[in-house]
């Protein structure tokens, strides 16, 4: 999110602004950017088919208004490409419910048409959501939903309760949250008063949810849900985009936040961007875990392109990128549209191919031939999302890397070890992957890249405004756990136990503890800790287990270092264990402990709070 305050009490304006002639889509997108959602990059991961989709109840005479359409044909919407954040059913093609609307009701005409077509239920199914048959002709009609046995509106168009939706789900994930229970509310009736003094209502009609009547409010930065009915467990609830308007709001009303867990934070906070400076390489420079060292620098052209790559694109005035492999047979280009174009020339037929894969303009290409003849292309865009296919298959529906920054250069070539791929972002990260393994290296090698370069012989080249820097990469360094996955198949994990079962998923976890994103490698080590972390060792599978995790902790790069740490030291926190397990199971954390101790001049102090952990459940001793 950015330091820019947005004041919601002023929605009530943007809304009525929408209402009177916005664009469709645009205020359901701006809820979504303020709030912290990113566009993934790639294909959605949830069709419309992909709901509950019954066979029978629908009326296939009846159209499907525009509004639904759109919202599932559009790259706004976040349900489909992250369901979890919703947690609601959806029906496609939308059911006639057995539930009409009464006739009596003032919905419809008591002699018309009175049933309901759902598109979507609450997850616990206790009630659903849909529009009247008598308006499905309408290209965005009012949205209705069942409370108590009956029918009441529930937004004033697909559209908005589409963008309602996301108001009530997102605020809660990606901000700051404090929930105040109803009976307190109850308790102080001046909580309320207070709140109605205080801010503006947000122009949107109640939201109807498991037995609650919400009515929304907005405060600089924040949004205060006051829960009404039989149904609602909190009286208050508030989402705000930061802690200290959250806090503000808090003290508004007089409620009290100071609990230790009264605040909730985030579920998903975006990986920060490097804070760098311009580029500047100059020979004999070296990464100090030897990972490259700058052989020269100097002014030296990047590669050209066969100018046939330019002319995929029409009109040539769209091209944004072009690439080639090592032979020039295979010949790319993307354009402004997020249009990628591809040639192979030496095809008996030659075609071109144009696949949409971004939705930002195409910023960088790299292609590859590899020795088995299969040809890779890798194109990076605006938004900072990287593609990644091969000519002859379909392009995997998630993005490659994705980051909140440019993609600037991408680079592909076959060294000793396989195929690897380079990239570089606006911010000045540049990331190599060995495509065997996986394993990632993250190089911080300043702002200003326009051009990568990536030789057979492990030669990187780095291109800025000023020149050219050849640096020279050692990949034993640079990928340090290449090899995990062949070792980590050494250990017979199916004869081990867990405290959830036999051992079959711990290679696969630990495997996705190195993994550059930061989610996958903080889920894994949460499983991991489920798993392995007993009292009294009743995992046969951890001490195994334990070199591996000590191996990735000492990875700079690693993405959950803190979590991970704590991880091994709960390990060794095993005094009630019997019959000897915790005696081997501690010996093999305390075998790691040298190896960790530096840890104790760590610069993040959760880093040093768990290294004090580690150090406190190694001088214990396991009771036997």
């Amino acid at each position: 999110m950015t330091a820019e305050i947005i004041d919601y009490g002023r929605f009530a304006d943007r809304l009525r602004q929408w209402q009177q002639g916005g664009s469709r889509w645009d205020l359901l997108d701006a809820v979504q950017r303020e709030w912290g959602y990113e566009d993934p990059g790639g294909e959605p991961g949830h069709s419309r088919w992909g709901g509950e989709n019954r066979r029978d109840g629908i009326d296939w005479n009846l159209p499907v208004p525009q509004a639904l359409n759109e919202w599932w044909d559009s790259p706004l919407n976040s349900f489909a490409f992250d369901p979890r954040l919703y947690w609601v059913h959806t029906q496609w093609p939308p059911t006639v419910s057995e539930l009409e609307a009464a006739p009596d009701s003032g919905l419809v005409d008591p002699r018309g048409d009175r049933r309901v077509c759902v598109f979507m239920s609450e997850y616990h199914y206790s009630h659903a959501w849909g529009y009247l048959a008598a308006e499905a002709e309408l290209p965005d009609p009012r949205v209705v939903v069942s409370v108590d046995g009956a029918w009441v509106v529930q937004s004033r168009s697909l559209s908005e309760f589409l963008t309602q939706l996301a108001f009530e789900r997102l605020p809660a994930h990606y901000g700051w949250t404090l929930r105040v229970r109803a009976a307190t509310v109850d308790a102080d009736p001046g909580i309320v008063e207070r709140l109605t003094a205080s801010y503006r209502e947000l122009g949107l009609l109640p939201w109807q949810e498991m037995g609650t009547d919400a009515l929304s409010y907005g405060a600089p930065d924040a949004v205060v849900r006051h829960g009404r009915g039989p149904g609602a467990d909190f009286g208050i609830v508030v989402n705000a985009r930061t802690r200290d308007a959250l806090i503000a709001v808090a003290e508004t009303l007089g409620v009290d936040w100071s609990g230790d867990k009264a605040i909730q934070g985030p579920a998903e906070v975006p990986a920060p961007l490097e804070n760098l400076g311009p580029l500047s390489l100059a020979e004999g420079d070296a990464d100090p875990r030897g990972r490259w060292s700058v052989l020269s620098r100097g002014h030296v052209a990047p590669p050209s392109v066969p100018g046939a790559a330019a002319a995929l694109v029409q009109p040539p005035g769209a091209v944004r990128s072009v690439a080639a492999d090592q032979d020039a047979t295979t010949l790319a280009a993307g354009d402004a549209e997020g249009q990628v174009h591809v040639l192979e020339t030496d095809d008996e037929s030659p075609e071109t191919i144009t696949l949409t894969l971004h939705r930002a303009p195409v910023t960088a290409l790299a292609c590859v031939k590899l020795d088995s003849g299969k040809r890779l292309v890798l194109s990076g865009d605006e938004n900072g999302v990287i593609r990644y296919w091969s000519t002859r298959r379909k392009p995997l529906r998630s993005p490659f890397a994705r980051r909140r920054a440019p993609v600037r250069a991408l680079a592909a070539a076959r060294l000793a070890t396989g195929p690897a791929l380079a990239a570089a972002w606006d911010d000045g990260l540049v990331r190599v992957w060995d495509l065997a393994s996986d394993a990632v290296a993250g190089l911080r090698l300043g702002t200003g890249i326009r051009f990568l370069g990536l030789d057979a012989d492990g030669t990187l080249s780095v291109t800025d405004g000023s020149g050219t820097a050849a640096l020279r990469l050692d990949p034993a360094k640079l990928w340090p756990h290449r090899d995990l996955p062949l070792r980590l198949d050494g250990v017979d994990w199916g004869s081990l136990w867990t405290a959830r079962g036999p051992g079959h998923r711990i290679p696969e976890l630990i495997g996705k503890v190195a993994s550059d994103d930061k989610k996958t490698a903080m889920d894994a080590v949460h499983d991991l800790y489920r798993m392995l972390v007993s009292k009294e060792a009743a995992s046969t599978a951890a001490v195994p287990a334990i070199p591996f995790l000590v191996e990735l902790m000492t990875d700079p790069d690693n993405q959950a270092r803190s979590t991970l740490l704590l991880l091994i030291a709960d390990l060794a926190d095993v005094r009630q264990a019997r019959g000897g397990r915790g005696d081997a199971q501690l010996a093999a954390v305390r075998e790691a402990l040298p190896v960790l101790r530096y840890l104790h001049d760590d610069p993040e102090s959760s880093i040093r709070w768990a290294a004090n952990e580690l150090e406190q459940n190694c001088a214990a001793s396991p009771a036997s």
